[in-house]
């Protein structure tokens, strides 16, 4: 059974390889057996089919696509270029057929490794890409630096329980496509941070610096800060929360 991860990033030796490395020693503590792969060494192309997305299967390189049906369970790493995951990653998702993928167990990963920004948005992406594939994604994990130990710690026990997942797959009910959205949905929609938004990115950031920075000049500016926004937050004025909650964030963020 194996579990392959998927190196989005360019850079071989970065926080991307790191993170998948971690939820891949997870599963590889179950017994599993594991494999990395770099996009970076495949011909994958952007996509400039004209016909829809059928045509798609040309511009990635076949033995992609026959890994990821092999695998058991996938995990896919990328990093966040202005709050989105980079083009190569996209151009991949665009691409790869997996024929076997409905409830496919997942594990996807993305880190805003510079400012922190994008960290929901990036990984919503992937995790859209799982839903729209009916993949049965788990544990979303949007990463920074600020607290990048943490999240390579938490990702053995995900890469654990996803390799646990692989060896039972659950694949979604129903005759064809069309007939699983409902059940789907209600999956998806349990799924953490897939509804957050720039506001609680903003929030998530500060109470992280907040929480690594305690030694810092600005700190007890900055927890009040985040303590002004995380009240205006609990009533509704995220406009106003999202304000003090960046005043927090640029405190600290600079050493």
């Amino acid at each position: 059974m194996l579990v392959l991860g998927i190196v989005g990033s360019p850079r071989r030796e970065g926080r991307t390889a790191q993170l998948v490395d971690a939820a891949l020693r997870g599963a590889a503590s179950t017994g599993a057996e594991t494999r990395k792969v770099y996009l970076i060494d495949y011909d994958i192309r952007p996509f400039v089919g004209q016909g829809g997305a059928e045509e798609g299967v040309r511009f990635v390189a076949p033995e992609l696509s026959k890994l990821c049906t092999e695998a058991a369970a996938l995990v896919v790493g990328a990093p966040v270029y202005f709050g989105e995951i980079n083009g190569l990653t996209k151009d991949f998702m665009d691409s790869v057929r997996i024929p076997n993928e409905n409830g496919k167990p997942a594990l996807g990963i993305a880190i805003a490794g510079g400012s922190g920004k994008g960290l929901y948005s990036g990984v919503q992406s992937i995790y859209h890409w799982f839903y729209h594939r009916q993949m049965r994604a788990i544990d979303p994990t949007p990463a920074t630096r600020f607290t990048l130990d943490d999240t390579l710690a938490a990702l053995e026990p995900s890469g654990a329980r996803l390799a646990e997942m692989a060896r039972s797959p659950q694949p979604f009910q129903g005759t064809g496509r069309e007939d699983r959205w409902a059940e789907l949905v209600a999956y998806y929609a349990a799924l953490p941070y897939l509804n957050c938004d720039m506001v609680d990115e903003f929030l998530t950031l500060a109470e992280q610096l907040v929480h690594t920075r305690r030694g810092h000049a600005a700190w007890e500016r900055a927890y009040q800060e985040l303590h002004t926004a995380r009240l205006l937050a609990a009533r509704g004025e995220r406009a106003d929360a999202s304000r003090h909650a960046v005043y927090a964030y640029d405190l600290l963020v600079h050493d």
